[in-house]
């Protein structure tokens, strides 16, 4: 199947990545583009895998060339759910312009409590599977049309 895009907002479940590796599962509307990149929406668990990425990206080639993400749990809230603030923080405007103009609240979305990280900003790509066929193909689409092989079992898709 090939993008089967939600009726209500477009979206479709695949997998994004910024330069190859790693690639997380988001939830996207192929046509909202910023620079021909897209902006992907994406779990809880899923901001934490890619908060322990930009904190390792951070240690490893500096706060000045890196923006992090940081995931602050606070307990459970009335309801039992899990209570989180989510937090981006790009570094490299820091002493010209403060701490509170170099963070951003990202807050779930209301219909799915999914968070927008880097949209509109960095440089998101749908992830791509190759096929024994030669062929290659958005990461959402299975099975390969060209010869009805399936995608990678290990790639899941954003719940």
């Amino acid at each position: 199947m090939t993008r089967q895009p939600s009726p209500k907002t477009g979206s479709v479940r695949t997998r994004v990545t910024i330069d190859g590796t790693p690639d997380y599962p988001a939830v996207l509307d192929p046509a909202n583009r910023w620079n021909g990149f897209v902006s992907p929406f994406f779990t809880l668990d899923t901001v934490r895998e890619l908060a322990a990425e930009t904190l390792d990206v951070a240690t490893k080639y500096g706060y000045d060339c890196a923006d992090t993400i940081h995931v602050i749990d606070g307990g459970t809230g009335s309801d039992g759910a899990p209570r989180a603030v989510v937090l981006h923080i790009r570094w490299m405007y820091l002493e010209d312009e403060g701490p509170a103009q170099v963070t951003s609240i990202i807050n779930p979305r209301e219909e799915d409590g999914l968070y927008g990280i880097g949209g509109w900003e960095w440089t998101w790509s749908i992830s791509t599977w190759d096929c024994a066929c030669s062929s290659w193909y958005y990461h959402e689409t299975d099975p390969c049309p060209n010869c009805g092989g399936e995608r990678p079992a290990e790639y899941e898709l954003a719940a």
